[in-house]
């Protein structure tokens, strides 16, 4: 059995849900899928991805991204409320939103939203960022909204587990990003991730850790971790982004 990885598919693009449906019925059947969040803020084509990619592998894990708690195409109410409606339809497709026990294998998702430990942001990313218009937190700053996730956590045994891997949408750390990033973007540095993650991660001992939203690939060792990105990205980031379902791991 395999482990694959794959975020961020956006799949408000027709081409990108074009690629999710020509993946092959035949040649996962017997493997595991993490989506690492961002189908869509639409319900509606959340339904679609989980309708292609369900029959195809034997178990799917998904948790949701900031595109995913959008709300305001979807009856505009409040993004926590979004957030039970997405788990409640998970379970309802058989999707796995825990913790997940393959064999000798635990993998933990781990859920988070942006709290500035990355930095404050600037007038830009203020004024231009669509999360802040887009979900509705009643009220609550991004810290307030991570400091929540951070506590939905479930951080399990992982004794008589060979190999414990963890996943999450956000950013862990800020030094996964290339020091020779582009000036214009590093004005998104504060909305990439938290420090809770890294604190998770080492908490739980994993061995790899899986995330998307930066939508740059990336495979990094740090400290006796790896860490992998393989976001799908939006059709015009084909220099950044892979375009494939990426294999991380035998179970």
């Amino acid at each position: 059995m395999r482990l694959f990885l794959g975020s961020d598919f956006h799949v408000d693009y027709q081409q990108n849900l074009d690629w999710l449906r020509a993946l092959s019925r035949a040649d996962f059947t017997d493997d595991v899928l993490i989506v690492a969040g961002d189908l869509s803020d639409r319900l509606d084509l959340v339904k679609s991805c989980f309708d292609e990619i369900v029959p195809r592998y034997k178990k799917l894990l998904f948790l949701p991204g900031n595109h995913d708690l959008w709300t305001s195409r979807s009856g505009k109410g409040p993004s926590f409320d979004k957030f039970e409606t997405l788990n409640t339809l998970c379970h309802g497709y058989g999707i796995e939103t825990g913790p997940l026990a393959v064999g000798q294998t635990l993998i933990v998702p781990l859920l988070a939203w942006y709290d500035y430990s990355f930095g404050e942001p600037g007038p830009s990313i203020r004024r231009g960022w669509m999360d802040f218009y887009k979900c509705n937190w009643q009220g609550l700053t991004p810290p307030d909204v991570a400091a929540r996730f951070d506590a939905m956590n479930v951080i399990p045994e992982t004794s008589g587990f060979n190999a414990v891997y963890s996943v999450s949408h956000f950013v862990p750390r800020l030094d996964l990003m290339p020091v020779r990033y582009p000036e214009k973007h590093k004005a998104l540095f504060p909305v990439l991730g938290t420090e809770r993650l890294e604190a998770q991660i080492r908490r739980l001992g994993s061995s790899k850790h899986f995330y998307g939203h930066s939508h740059l690939n990336r495979n990094k060792l740090i400290d006796g971790v790896t860490y992998i990105n393989n976001a799908f990205g939006y059709p015009s980031e084909t220099e950044i982004s892979a375009k494939t379902i990426l294999h991380v791991a035998d179970l």
